[in-house]
Order: structure tokens, then sequence, then C-alpha cells
């Protein structure tokens, strides 16, 4: 049956093709990357068939998976000699390394690539570089000049406001704190910021040199001298050529249209007066040349329904993609209206999350999982509750974990349990550590001239108030809290990357890693893109390397899905076909306490 239904496909696939190949387009595509570039397109939320054909769902930013499920089919058509990509994006160093894999992976094709920007910084050309050619306007500037951080820090200010912040933290290297407690980097947070940029710069270096043919000393020295006219970059062998967009046709064309059109205007005047009818078909033949020659180029919104679909045949079963991305928090996952400091725009639900871990682990049509985290940490309560279902799913299914631009602390937490992590050599991990911040506002109460009364039963029920900055004794509480929670961080790492918990404290202590350095440090796996993590969960799955495997985000169902390991909850199923007699008997049960939880629900 399973051949059968491929064969009807693939039948169906090729006579779609067949129809496709017979429309002709310039040879040139023209690809925008314009905007924000994210890994993965945003999910949206499970509705009903009915609704979801009439319900649009908004656009969300350019993703790199549909790039490169685009740039799949512009390889494989012949009609394609070459794609022209326009870059004016904005993403994270990560996703910039994803990018410029897939288009590496795009001139391993044998066909033209050539980047045109009308400005470049310094991601964005390190992008570029990836191109067999780089094109800019003659009147910009090249001004890759390196990377300029700056760190903002708040103590002086809220001192001003009479707000002031206390923090517990595990070591220095947890520097999440700082920006409310400091007015400057502690030594260690500082070195950790100048091995990430340092990090960062090294790749750019490497990135331009391996692109450009250069050496990476000359690379620097460049850096040094910018900005540098579009010309004086292309004597430096940093541009192609400095051309305006209408004179990319004649750029991308190999030979010059002006040389063939007077070529065939001095034929055409020779033969004018022995065959007069021959010169008009050269004067026709001339203009439709320079017809054809003004669209060497064509967007890809014109030819994409055009494009050749690849005939593949799938793996019975899928990889299904759980995503962790914003801070984690309890409760459902959302949307900010607006990004918030420190949170950002998205939270990461441990409930939405926990539930799309299940519905996966439940799917028998899901071979692995991948687990993409993009999330710089959140909530010790969410994150461990996250990492209880990971702990369940890994004893079902194999589990691999995709990082992001981020996937630190909490992120890290979430992820320590998969059987492999993969991520970039630039993305932001590590932060093995807790933290805790508590504000104290009396000042500023005092300021505005706010009388607050408190009234207290139970010796410490003020503890996470902010009415009072910490004593002594609520300061050896909190640390009693970080420290108990930094011990089972470093234990949930030490079972999910095999590492004696005495060789830890040199790779956690919150510090921060590049996923080069994780993986020096054993905790990262392998370095790549998200291919890479695909290959993991295939070869881990056991899926056929033969055949193509589907991959299906899972998020959280409309209906509440319970633990697979809740053994009350199971008999309770048996019991209402068994009879009531043993339906009474589970509802006495102490252990029972799925049944106080849906108690206490209805009484809220």
């Amino acid at each position: 049956m399973a051949i059968l239904g491929f064969s009807v496909r693939r039948a169906w696939l090729n006579l779609r093709n067949r129809w496709r190949r017979r429309r002709k387009f310039p040879p040139f595509v023209i690809v925008p990357l314009e905007g924000e570039i994210v890994e993965l397109p945003p999910s949206w939320p499970d509705l009903p068939l009915f609704l979801s054909r009439l319900v649009p769902m908004p656009l969300g930013p350019l993703s790199v998976s549909e790039l490169r499920r685009t740039f799949e089919q512009l390889a494989l058509d012949p009609r394609v000699k070459g794609v022209v990509l326009r870059i004016a994006c904005a993403a994270n160093p990560a996703v910039y390394q994803s990018l410029r894999d897939l288009l590496t992976r795009f001139r391993s094709s044998g066909k033209r690539l050539v980047a045109y920007a009308e400005s470049l910084g310094p991601f964005q050309y390190y992008l570029a570089c990836a191109c067999d050619q780089v094109v800019m306007p003659p009147s910009t500037e090249w001004n890759v000049l390196g990377f300029h951080d700056e760190y903002v820090f708040l103590k002086d200010a809220l001192d001003r406001l009479g707000v002031g912040v206390d923090v517990v933290n595990v070591s220095p290297f947890k520097s999440a704190g700082d920006i409310f407690s400091r007015n400057d980097f502690s030594p260690d947070s500082r070195a950790q910021a100048e091995w990430l940029l340092d990090a960062r710069f090294n790749e750019l270096v490497r990135g331009i040199a391996e692109g450009r043919n250069l050496s990476p000393e000359r690379v620097r020295e460049l850096m040094d001298s910018a900005p540098l006219s579009a010309w004086e970059a292309v004597q430096q062998g940093l541009l192609d050529a400095a051309l305006y967009e209408d004179e990319l046709e004649r750029f991308l064309m190999p030979e010059p249209p002006a040389a063939v059109d007077g070529r065939i205007a001095r034929l055409a005047q020779r033969i004018e007066k022995v065959a007069p009818r021959l010169a008009d078909d050269l004067r026709r033949a001339q203009h439709a040349a320079a017809e054809r020659a003004r669209r060497a180029c064509v967007h890809l919104e014109e030819v994409r329904r055009s494009l050749l679909i690849p005939v593949v045949e799938y793996a019975p079963r899928m990889i299904g993609v759980v995503k962790v991305e914003g801070l984690i928090a309890p409760g459902a996952s959302r949307r900010l209206p607006i990004p918030f400091p420190l949170a950002g725009e998205q939270i990461a639900g441990s409930s939405s999350v926990a539930q799309a871990i299940r519905r996966a682990e439940a799917d028998d049509r899901i071979a692995a999982v991948i687990l993409y985290v993009d999330s710089g940490g959140g909530s010790v309560l969410a994150s461990d509750l996250i990492a209880r279902e990971m702990r369940h799913l890994r004893a079902r299914k194999p589990v691999v974990v995709y990082m992001g631009g981020t996937a630190a602390s909490g992120g890290y937490y979430v992820s320590a349990l998969a059987n492999c992590i993969v991520a970039q050599p630039l993305t932001i991990t590590g932060s093995i550590g807790v933290i805790a911040l508590k504000p104290n506002t009396r000042e500023v109460f005092e300021k505005l001239g706010v009388h607050r009364v408190t009234l207290q039963r139970g010796r410490r029920a003020a503890l996470f108030s902010d009415v009072e900055p910490m004593d002594e004794e609520s300061r050896a509480v909190f640390a009693g809290l970080v420290a108990r929670a930094y011990d089972d961080f470093k234990r949930v790492v030490a079972e999910g990357r095999a590492i004696a918990p005495d060789a830890l404290e040199p790779i956690c202590g919150g510090r921060v890693w590049t996923g080069a350095q994780a993986k020096d440090h054993r905790l990262v796996d392998a370095l790549g893109d998200f291919t890479v993590a695909v290959e993991k969960a295939r070869e881990l799955g056991g899926l056929p390397s033969d055949k193509r495997v589907g991959v299906v985000v899972v998020t959280s169902p409309r209906r509440p899905m319970l633990p697979p390991t809740f053994s009350a909850v199971a008999h309770l199923g048996r019991a209402i076909f068994d009879g009531s007699r043993e339906l009474r008997e589970l509802l006495t049960e102490t252990s029972a306490w799925a049944v106080s939880l849906w108690r206490s629900s209805v009484t809220r």
C-alpha cells in the first residue's frame, strides 16, 4: 500500500512538473532577504479544520527552513542558472551561520550565486561572502568596521529613584543582575564578555577571509582602514563590482548585450540592399535579444509556482519538533504585545511545552523528537518541569536538541537530558547557574510621600516583599534557595552529559560559552545547522537513509494530555469499564492526586 501510494504521488508530481516546465523565464532568480530572519517559522495554535480555512494566520518573519525549501527547488530546476541574493536582513549570529551553510550547499549545485546590497553590516557582509560574487552600488561605502558592544548599568539611576535591587548568585559569572546592582563589570564578567566578543570577531574575520580568498591578517587591516568607497573595496578584493541595480543585467550575462547589438546592426546594414527581408529579420532578432537581456532576472514571487517540485520518497515515520522560545515561565506560552526588558517578546510556558512533548511522545508516527531551544532561561520551576517531561520522552524516543541563537541558563537546563545536542559555533549557551533578584522600593515610596503599613503573620511572610531590603537572615535564606537550585541544575547536567560532578564546576558557575567552546567542554555534541540535527534524529530514530524524513512542528493540543506515567488515571480509565465498585475504590486511593487536582480546579 505504501509503495502504491508513493507511485501515485510520484506520478502526480511528475505530471505537475511537466506542466511547470512549459513556462519559460529568465535564468537568474532574485531572492530577497529582508526584515528579520528566524530559524523556524512561528507556530500558531491548532484550529478546527473549518476555522483554519476561514481565519488567516498572520504573516511571520522569514525563516531559514522556508529558504531551505526554496533553494532546494532553485538548485533542482535546470531553467535556473543562478540566484541574485538581495541582502537587507537582520538576524542573530547563529541564524547568519545557518544561512551561510544554506548558501554553501546551494553553491555545490554548480549554479551562480551573486549577492547585491545597498549597504552591508558586519554579519550581512559575512553572509554575502558565502556567494560567488558581491556587488554594491558605486555611491555606497564598505562599512564593515567590526563590533562595538555597549552595556548599560543602572545602579546609580535606581539609587536616585530610591529603588534598590539585592542580588544573590552562584558566582560573578552569573551576571544578569549586574545591570541593577553595579555601575561597571566585575572582573569575571568583563572577561566573559571579552571572550564572547572575541569569538564573534574571529568568526567574522574567518568567514570574510575564506569567502574573499584573503588572509585573516589582511582582512583585519582592511577593517581597520574602513570605511572604504565601493571602488576602493573593488580594488582591495572586497567587492567584485560597483554597479547600480539596473546594471546587474549586463553583469550577469556572459557577453555584454551592447557588443551583440553592435554586431547584429552592422551585419543588417551590410545585407540591407541584397536581402532586405533578412535584414529585417536580423533587426527583429536584435530587438528580441535586447528584451531578453533586459529580463535576465526575475523575482522569486513571479516564478515560485513554476519551479519544479522535488520528487522524493518519504520515510513512513516523521521527526517531531517542539519549540522552546523566549523566557521560560510557568503556565501557557504566550507572546507579549511589546518586548519586555529581560523577558523579550515571547514566553515559553512550561505547561504548553509539556503538552507538546507529551503529544510528540504519544504519536506513534513520530520516531524521534527535536527540541528547538532559543531561550536565555527563566524560572527554575518551569525549567525543571520541562526537564522532567524530557526525561520521560527520552525513555521512549530519542531526543535531539537544536540550539538557536541562545540556549543558556534555563535554556540549557531543558536541553541537558537530550541524547544529542547540536548548536552553531556562535550560539550562546551554558550559563549553568542560578540567580535571585529582589527589588526593594521603600525609599521611592518615602520620596513620593506614600506610607505603607504592613500586617504580618509568620516570621518569614515578608521574605519576597519589596518593602525592605535583604537583611542577613533573608540573604542566607535566598543563598540557600540558590545553592539548592544550583545543585539540582548540576545534577541534571551531570546526568544528561555523563560528566563527573566534581568536573562540572570549572565549566559551570554561570559561565557563558559559545557553541564552539561548549563543544570543547562536552556541553554540546555537534556543531552545525538544523539539517545536522535532523540527520542526528534520523540516525537515532532508526529511519532509513535512502528516504526523506518528514519534519513536523508539534504544538500543544487543544485538549490537555496527562503524563503517560500517571498510573492512577490509567487505573481510572479501566475502572470506568470494569464496574462502579473498582471506581469507588480508586476514588478513595490516597495516591490518586489527580482527583484532588480536579477538585481544586473546580473550586477556583
